[in-house]
């Protein structure tokens, strides 16, 4: 089951004073109806159907509907999809496609909504001011330049470390240290205080975590139905194949981090005994 502010649904944002609608889908629901509002507020959202509508009307006539919750993605898509298909053609839809994964997959030729359309200087401006917009709303040193002070200090740091041979990182003065090291002392406002007995005993117990499965081992079917078979190639090429990996770990003498790391990568083992050998799942 998802949790309440990251339920997977499609949802709709409708206008209700024009009836203009928009159709989407997330799998962090109310994350993305946020990311929405922060756009239109700002006057960067993607979609300029529905950035256009909410500059006319206003946020105040915008309602975010939830259609539907699906438990996977793959259901959402195609839920969306359908949903976007049925859009085809009608005049307050402001999704620029009719597709839920890629928005131009498939859109070729006509179907395209930019097919035959060229770019007017005006429009470039407006598009190269929206951009910078954003970038200012979400990185506040875009567009600003060091002074001349402040590149000649970088410059200082960075020459003194490259002559110590510390590749270039800040190193903090003294002063800076000291400071780093009395904010990373932990909270002072209890610097003094003497918990009790009892507060320790609170504190113990909470700390002991999740206790139902304590002292509770897995049957020998149940570890067999969790385990996953595996293979080990020698430098040889020959292969022998074990039921999990477990096993294998037990009959090789390896550790579960040699294990795990050659099963990820996929590349054989570098060094110790088994140097050369390789692990994939069956």
């Amino acid at each position: 089951m998802t949790t309440p502010n990251k339920k997977i649904a499609v949802y709709r944002i409708v206008n209700t004073v024009s009836g203009s609608y928009y159709v989407g889908s997330s799998t962090n629901l109310y994350e993305r109806w946020r990311t929405h509002r922060k756009k239109l507020r700002a006057g960067v959202h993607p979609n300029p159907k529905l950035q256009a509508t909410w500059a006319k009307h206003g946020e105040a006539v915008f309602q975010f509907v939830v259609l539907a919750e699906f438990e996977s993605a793959s259901d959402m898509e195609a839920c969306e999809e359908a949903l976007l298909q049925d859009c085809a053609g009608d005049p307050k839809c402001c999704n620029l496609s009719l597709y839920a994964k890629s928005p131009f997959r498939g859109m070729v030729g006509e179907a395209h909504p930019g097919y035959g359309k060229t770019i007017s200087d005006e429009a470039k401006a407006a598009l190269r001011a929206a951009t910078k917009r954003q970038w200012e709303v979400d990185d506040p040193r875009t567009g600003k330049t060091h002074s001349e002070e402040a590149k000649q200090k970088i410059s200082a740091k960075v020459q003194a470390a490259l002559a110590e041979g510390r590749g270039g990182k800040f190193i903090p003065s003294p002063e800076t240290r000291a400071k780093m090291a009395a904010a990373a002392k932990g909270n002072q406002h209890a610097k003094g205080h003497v918990r009790s007995a009892e507060h320790r005993a609170k504190l113990s117990a909470a700390q002991k975590g999740n206790t139902h499965w304590l002292g509770k081992t897995h049957t020998a079917e149940s570890r067999a139905k969790m385990g996953r078979p595996v293979v080990a190639v020698d430098p040889a090429g020959a292969e022998t194949a074990y039921a999990t990996i477990t096993e294998l770990r037990a009959v090789l003498g390896l550790t579960p981090p040699t294990v795990h790391r050659a099963l990820e990568s996929g590349r054989p083992l570098s060094k110790g005994h088994f140097a050369g050998w390789s692990f994939r799942r069956a």
